[in-house]
């Protein structure tokens, strides 16, 4: 087939590479945006992450269009990490002699960086997907909503209340976006943009798209850990707090009120 002679081929796995890289960056961008929506209250994010589940529900069912995005970051996922280890291995093959040990030293730096953090990802999507998406993985209290979906305000903020989940957040974030640095700059690279003229516009652009996604992802645990983001509250109007180890302010004045 002409695709697979194609993909074979170095520059294939490179266009492949730097459009699954892309499509990845892209959809970091966009969840960012929708984990933002929580400082907008329960109500604009819940019916955000119902919308995602609705959205041209008429062809596809309940969830379908979310589904076949699902597989589509999944495909994407594959190709890009097959596609990078296909081209390291090639391009190590292709030259036997080794670089200066200054050039050795700031390729082994990265691919370092690469290496540790790649199989942390992984793992940590695994995790995310299991404690936010489907609720197998409940070290807190996980509430669904009546379309039977995950109500996104109420289980981020008891998430994130526990400090250690929190930090895991955080930490994981800082190994996708130093992981995310280095794969923008490769992306560029591998299209052939590594000119010295755009060199220094191209690092610019990999920094600062990098630190931004850190710090809106990383925003959202540390403000609801520190209580700046309000708790949830309940259908009829209470607070409703489920903090690991904490009472609820709202239950103990029910129970002075008791006693009085």
């Amino acid at each position: 087939m002409r695709l697979l002679k194609f993909y074979q081929s170095s520059i294939g796995k490179k266009i492949v590479a730097a459009v699954t890289g892309a499509i990845l960056f892209l959809f970091l961008v966009a969840h960012m945006l929708g984990n933002l929506k929580i400082y907008s209250g329960a109500e604009k994010i819940d019916a955000y992450s119902l919308h995602l589940r609705t959205f041209m529900e008429g062809f596809f069912g309940f969830g379908g269009f979310l589904w076949i995005a699902r597989v589509v970051l999944l495909v994407a996922v594959v190709l890009h990490i097959t596609s990078v280890v296909l081209l390291i291995r090639q391009n190590r093959q292709a030259r036997p002699i080794r670089y200066r040990r200054k050039r050795r030293f700031a390729t082994s730096i990265a691919a370092l960086s690469m290496i540790l953090t790649g199989p942390w990802i992984l793992v940590y999507i695994v995790l995310h997907i299991l404690q936010f998406t489907t609720g197998t993985l409940q070290p807190t209290p996980f509430k669904e909503t009546p379309q039977g979906i995950g109500a996104v305000y109420f289980n981020l903020w008891n998430a994130f209340q526990v400090w250690w989940i929190a930090a895991l957040y955080v930490v994981s974030m800082a190994f996708i976006c130093l992981h995310l640095y280095h794969g923008l700059w490769s992306m560029f690279q591998s299209v052939g943009w590594n000119n010295p003229d755009r060199n220094r516009n191209v690092r610019l652009f990999a920094t600062i798209s990098s630190i931004a996604l850190f710090l809106g992802f990383s925003s959202v645990p540390v403000l609801v850990w520190a209580d700046v983001v309000p708790p949830p509250a309940g259908q009829d109007g209470t607070v409703v707090v489920e903090k690991v180890g904490v009472e609820s302010p709202a239950l103990v004045a029910e129970g002075q009120d008791s006693r009085d």
